[in-house]
């Protein structure tokens, strides 16, 4: 009986939100997610995604949501159970990503890192860099692309060496590429400002 009833709720989520708004559903979600709601966010993400079935932006917030969440838990287990719900989310087909997804993908990646660091790295580094260059070869001036590799190389470098003159330099520049970022598509992916802030931060220290 419960069974049943969940689905009937489900249907009848997908049905009233076929009658009601898009931009009015993704604000509430948005905005659940911003009062640190994950899964319920997640859920509400799942059904927009569910009735907008040819619009890739609410299956993409879902598993940005399940991403960014295993990276605030300590629970390896937890962690692990994200991140695969965020992995099964991104397209399998290469003609179905996009720039945001390749971002989204090497996070998701970066997060698996962190469970194991010593285990993974090997493994698990040349696949992060390679998805953020596969954002980039798309779209050279996507500012989560290039703070993203930036960020990543110049955690690395802390433990392998090297200079992060370079990654600096392109920090800088997300910096301002997010700054002058607009997007004519509702609910586009614009976060990470924030973070490459705090990153660049570090590099004039």
């Amino acid at each position: 009986m419960k069974t049943v009833l969940i689905t009937l709720f489900s249907l009848l989520s997908i049905v009233c939100y076929g009658q009601g708004n898009y931009e009015k559903a993704m604000g509430e979600a948005l905005q659940t997610w911003q009062n640190g709601k994950n899964t319920e966010a997640m859920s509400k993400f799942e059904r927009i995604a569910q009735a907008e079935k040819n619009n890739w932006i609410p299956r993409y917030y879902q598993a940005l949501v399940a991403t960014t969440s295993s990276f605030q838990t300590q629970d390896s287990d937890e962690k692990e159970q994200l991140i695969q719900a965020a992995v099964k989310l991104i397209p399998a087909k290469t003609e179905e990503m996009n720039a945001e997804w390749y971002v989204l993908k090497a996070l998701a990646l970066t997060a698996q890192l962190t469970i194991d660091p010593m285990s993974r790295a090997m493994q698990l580094t040349p696949e992060i860099i390679q998805n953020y260059q596969h954002a980039l070869q798309l779209e050279p001036n996507n500012p989560r692309a290039l703070s993203g590799l930036a960020d990543f190389q110049i955690q690395s470098k802390k433990y392998m060496g090297g200079s992060t003159e370079q990654e600096c330099k392109d920090l800088e520049k997300a910096v301002s590429l997010f700054t002058a970022e607009k997007h004519e598509t509702p609910f586009y992916p614009t976060w990470g400002k924030e973070r490459a802030e705090a990153a660049l931060a570090t590099c004039k220290k």
